[in-house]
């Protein structure tokens, strides 16, 4: 039996596997930061996150030289800010809760863009008339038409939307994001999704 053992211990058998576990972006990040090399940190977040922020930029200013402005602008702050981070939700949430912060500014500052939505606490009743035949024909493609009836949701109310089907957040992570509770951002979101419908049905496209 001892023979068999030994044998056994030769191929690897019951030995201890003592490679180093993996570590995650975020983990890495946190290193780096516990060094003192928020350039090394910032970098791994960019990689983790930056499509992902840029992309939630964009579908809440529906304009993509906004976005790009806007995204520069999230991981310059998130550089000047990581020096005093917690950790203690994680560095997604936290991303999220400066990308919307400067989406907000961004939409303020944009006078013409304001001027067609304004902020209010109830989305806009109105999605869409009654389509055409031509335009039934147009939107068949439900990705291009969800795009177009999210923006006309007014800007908190498409953030909400965006963040919890889109982004995949709860409405605790949205919360602190938005700095909102909880129970707001969901009645917001179910008031919402009626409209969405509507303006899909609008457009010709079959939401279910």
């Amino acid at each position: 039996m001892t023979h068999v053992i030994a044998a056994g211990r030769a191929h690897g058998w019951g030995a201890v596997d003592d490679a180093p576990r993996k570590l995650g972006p975020d983990e890495r990040a946190q290193e780096a930061l516990a060094c003192g090399d928020r350039r090394g940190a910032l970098v791994l977040l960019m990689q983790e996150y930056g499509a992902a922020i840029h992309r939630y930029c964009h579908k809440v200013l529906r304009s993509r030289p906004l976005a790009d402005d806007v995204h520069q602008l999230v991981f310059i702050q998130a550089f000047e800010d990581l020096g005093t981070f917690s950790g203690s939700n994680g560095f997604r949430p936290w991303l999220y809760a400066i990308a919307n912060h400067r989406c907000l500014d961004a939409l303020k500052a944009n006078r013409r863009w304001f001027a067609r939505f304004v902020f209010g606490e109830e989305p806009p009743e109105e999605m869409d008339a009654a389509p055409s035949a031509e335009t039934q024909v147009a939107a068949r493609d439900l990705p291009e038409a969800l795009e177009a009836c999210l923006g006309k949701l007014k800007p908190h109310v498409r953030i909400a939307v965006v963040l919890r089907y889109q982004e995949g957040f709860s409405y605790e992570e949205m919360a602190r994001i938005c700095r909102e509770r909880p129970a707001t951002l969901q009645a917001r979101v179910a008031r919402a999704m009626p409209l969405l419908r509507q303006c899909l049905e609008n457009k010709g496209v079959d939401p279910r």
